[in-house]
């Protein structure tokens, strides 16, 4: 059954990343509002100057009408309406809206018409990294057809307009220059499209890489046969965990030997063994808790680590482990044929030595074997005294 837990979490990171690229989209409205003050420095030099070609209310009405379209598309950033838009930057609506006032612009221009027709350029630079070819080129044919209309217009209505040949050289100039920047967005765009997939490529293999990094440390940390921590993740997670206790904590470690496993492999084969060994595995699992730990150290050799523990509930965890796999009926054995288990205990306190204390709880499993073994000794200290259960 499918988990939907993760939801939430998805939905999250969706959220996330729709606010990065629409901080994004802001950055570059903002960015291209530093063209439109541009502009409007040059209407008013070019005003002061006497070279703009109109009445100052022109020059405030070109002014005007910048600010409103450049709030309605504030507006539609700022409240997320974008985003139900096929495209949510709102690039080519934004470069349109630039063309036409620019066209509007240069009409009043008079001299300064062939040093600022180069304006359109500018503004197709915005979209550069945005657009596609044929969208590219539809915004430069849009600027041309603008620049021209505004030529053909007034050659036919304004007999004071420039020199005709000379608008028709600087339209010329124009297409020149707005084809090479269109070819060359194109290419840019491409180079950008074929980094983002080497780029997506690259992220792949390091999530392949990661995932075998995982496995390997998996591989290196647990017992193959019953799936449990093996010795080298045990000494590592115990010495880890001994550097976190408190003082006056307690841990407890139970070295475990299965009693005359050999004997279960001479009779009955290596098959039945591997069954005894991942049986008392999960045993031992269920047994503890989540914060508890159960390793293979080898052969028929486990050890179990219980956090904040004593004497006595480490014994009573043990004799209930010892119960309950001595009790247990595997498949492979014949009926009345069970195995019972060794354990030597020790308690470890936070100033202790590890291996010293592994070497205890070796000693208290001897003494459990010499003693009749299917029993649990313990090291015991000076100040040790079992606690009641």
């Amino acid at each position: 059954m499918p988990s939907y837990k993760n939801r939430p979490i998805v939905s999250e990171l969706q959220d996330a990343n729709s606010d990065k690229f629409q901080a994004l989209r802001l950055q570059r409205f903002y960015l291209a509002q530093i063209n439109y003050l541009i502009t409007y420095v040059v209407i008013g030099v070019a005003w002061v100057t006497e070279q703009y070609d109109a009445s100052a209310w022109m020059a405030i009405t070109h002014v005007l009408l910048g600010l409103a379209t450049q709030s309605v598309f504030l507006l539609l950033f700022k409240f997320g309406i974008n985003l139900r838009f096929r495209e949510p930057s709102l690039t080519n609506a934004q470069i349109i809206v630039a063309i036409l006032l620019t066209t509007y612009f240069l009409a009043f221009a008079g001299i300064l018409r062939g040093s600022l027709v180069m304006v359109y350029a500018n503004i197709l630079v915005f979209g550069i990294f945005q657009l596609s070819r044929r969208d590219l080129l539809l915004q430069a044919g849009l600027a041309l057809v603008s620049f021209g209309s505004l030529i053909a217009i007034e050659s036919y209505y304004s007999p004071t307009a420039p020199n005709i040949t000379l608008s028709l050289v600087q339209w010329f100039i124009l297409a020149c220059f707005l084809g090479c920047l269109t070819m060359t967005g194109s290419y840019i765009r491409v180079l950008r499209e074929r980094l983002q997939q080497r780029h997506s490529t690259l992220q792949a293999h390091q999530e392949t890489l990661r995932g075998m990094m995982g496995q390997l440390q998996n591989l290196a940390t647990t017992d193959g046969l019953t799936g449990l921590a093996n010795r080298r993740y045990f000494i590592d997670e115990t010495r880890r965990r001994m550097t976190l206790m408190r003082p006056g904590q307690l841990l407890g470690v139970a070295l475990i030997d299965l009693d005359h496993f050999k004997r279960i492999n001479d009779l009955y084969g290596h098959a039945a063994g591997d069954e005894v060994l991942q049986g008392f595995a999960s045993l031992a699992r269920e047994s503890l808790r989540d914060g508890d730990l159960v390793a293979r150290f080898g052969g028929e050799e486990f050890v179990i680590l219980l956090s904040n523990t004593d004497l006595g509930a480490l014994h009573q965890c043990l004799d209930r482990i010892r119960d309950n796999f001595a009790n247990t009926q595997f498949t492979s054995l014949p009926d009345g044929v069970h195995c019972t288990l060794s354990a030597g205990l020790s308690l470890i306190q936070q100033e202790d030595d590890l291996e010293v204390c592994l070497n205890n709880a070796d000693q208290a499993l001897y003494l459990a074997k010499n003693s009749g073994r299917n029993r649990c000794e313990h090291h015991q200290r000076d100040n040790e005294r079992i606690k009641p259960s």
